[in-house]
């Protein structure tokens, strides 16, 4: 049973055959944990305080995988993990919201609504780093020189326009769209770097995206 595909499988487990399902379980956990560690590492779950660690996503992952085996239609041609993959990442997605909607109910905001805790505001990119990640899209061999050039001065002038905004929403903003660490974190994952409810982050990034847009030259 053990040189059975997915599909094969999972049409087993669908009969009943719960050796089908462990299978199903062994042979797609390395997706499972990579998926895991993804979401963990991105939303940056291990500096939180919502008490989540990576084994609680692989267990829900392995949920969003077992969940998706009585659903799987091979008639469609779809393969089994490519099925499943939202579903275990939902799962996974599923239980962090959770776990911040508690949190939230606990969250005392600042007097303006606003709580930022969790870095300093003035942790944003000095000058010399800013240089080195401007310089660092450039691929002499990926890109044409116009090309460099260009994405380098658009890079220069969200930089200016950030620096024209205020201290809290140049920081989202930094975060949010990964100018820092070049990975771009969900609304959710940035609520939870920044102490924020969902809601506040998203009325956060409302603002800060209206506010920088009529700093950048190409918005005139």
């Amino acid at each position: 049973m053990k040189n059975r595909s997915n599909e094969q499988l999972c049409a087993l487990a669908q009969k009943g055959n719960t050796n089908a399902r462990d299978l199903l379980l062994e042979n797609n956990f390395g997706f499972i944990r990579k998926t895991a560690n993804e979401i963990y590492f991105g939303m940056n779950l291990g500096e939180s305080e919502l008490s989540i660690d990576k084994d609680d996503l692989e267990q829900e992952g392995c949920i969003g995988l077992l969940d998706a085996i009585p659903r799987f239609d091979s008639s469609k041609g779809t393969k089994f993990l490519t099925y499943a993959a939202p579903s275990i990442r939902n799962a996974m997605t599923n239980l962090i919201r959770d776990a911040f909607s508690r949190y939230e109910q606990r969250m005392v905001d600042t007097k303006d609504g606003l709580a930022f805790q969790k870095i300093r505001l003035d942790e944003v990119v000095p000058g010399e780093e800013r240089m080195l990640h401007i310089e660092a899209i450039a691929d002499p061999i990926a890109k044409s020189p116009e090309q460099i050039y260009v994405e380098q001065e658009i890079l220069r002038e969200l930089y200016a326009g950030l620096d024209r905004i205020g201290r809290r929403e140049q920081a989202y903003l930094l975060y949010r769209y990964g100018f820092t660490d070049d990975i771009e974190h969900t609304t959710i994952g940035a609520a939870i770097h920044f102490n924020l409810s969902e809601s506040r982050a998203k009325k956060t990034e409302e603002q800060a995206m209206d506010n920088l847009w009529l700093e950048l030259p190409w918005w005139f």
